[in-house]
């Protein structure tokens, strides 16, 4: 089952699709995000279980059979491996996918870690009964990012497991650019604020310190034309973070190449900037009941 998101070509790709594989059912999704295309494809869908595959994932073989028969053996809601970021042939997308290893970059969340084995908060794609997402509403189409974070949420709190096996590898494209980066983030902290407001339970303090470290910088920064104190106060401060993410850069740069070390520091500062960036916007503008309309969109 395919979601067909756009009309510059992709029609006509999966035509050629369902020309050699006669049983795939292509549903027009004309709302254009992500949660909508779940739902349709749950409810056309006659099978025991959804598995969620993302369009920038090489899916290995027998990726479904590990998904299914994870979710047997743990008789969890979710199940789910990790992924893992591919480097490409640009230096941004390399220092994109380097930061995207990064505990640092994402908090230390355990859907993050390769090494991790077991119950989680959420995780990649997912397999679910589809008995269960019928039972708990399925995703929330407000959500336009963070669907997955509030579905898996919404699970837990019914009673459900989230497990994650991190033997199960999903190679993953990362954006290729800083730009497409930034925007990426951003929307993620946008959308997160929503989430934490239908779900206050599920706030924690790596969804905060982004928001917390702009406004520190902005705070210090408008004490400069005013003192010198304000200068002194963000040099110290800016210069301190950039020294702590570098220290926690160099070995994953030194591992990989120390020509991506500027780039893996620049990229993970901006995956903290943008989601807190996001964050604030979201937190300001829900407060007030109001919509940006680029934010209320899928960008790529």
């Amino acid at each position: 089952m395919i979601d067909g998101m756009s009309n510059d070509g992709t029609f006509d790709i999966l035509s050629q699709l369902k020309n050699r594989f006669p049983d795939l059912i292509i549903i027009n999704n004309p709302d254009k995000i992500v949660p909508r295309a779940m739902n349709l494809g749950i409810q056309k869908a006659k099978g025991e279980y959804i598995v969620r595959a993302d369009v920038r994932c090489i899916h290995p073989k027998g990726y479904l059979c590990d998904l299914i028969k994870l979710s047997e053996r743990t008789g969890a809601d979710n199940v789910g491996g990790v992924l893992v970021p591919e480097f490409g042939n640009g230096y941004a997308q390399n220092a994109i996918a380097l930061a995207y290893k990064s505990r640092i970059a994402m908090g230390g969340a355990l859907r993050d870690r390769g090494d991790f084995i077991g119950e989680t908060d959420t995780v990649y794609g997912g397999c679910f009964k589809r008995k269960r997402l019928l039972e708990v509403g399925m995703y929330d189409e407000e959500m336009v990012r963070n669907q997955d974070d509030e579905l898996s949420f919404r699970l837990r709190e019914r009673g459900g497991k989230i497990i994650q096996d991190g033997r199960i590898k999903i190679p993953y494209q990362t954006r290729n650019s800083f730009w497409n980066l930034f925007k990426q983030f951003m929307q993620y902290g946008y959308w997160k604020v929503s989430v934490i407001k239908k779900h206050p339970q599920q706030a924690s303090l790596r969804h905060i310190l982004p928001a917390v470290l702009v406004l520190s910088f902005v705070t210090l920064g408008l004490f400069i034309p005013f003192t010198i104190y304000g200068l002194y106060g963000f040099l110290i401060f800016s210069g301190s973070y950039i020294l702590a993410v570098g220290l926690f850069s160099i070995k994953s740069a030194y591992r990989r190449s120390l020509k991506l070390l500027p780039g893996l520091i620049f990229a993970i500062s901006l995956i903290h900037i943008s989601f807190g960036i996001g964050f604030i916007i979201g937190s300001i503008f829900r407060s007030f009941r109001l919509k940006l309309k680029w934010f209320e969109t899928l960008s790529r």
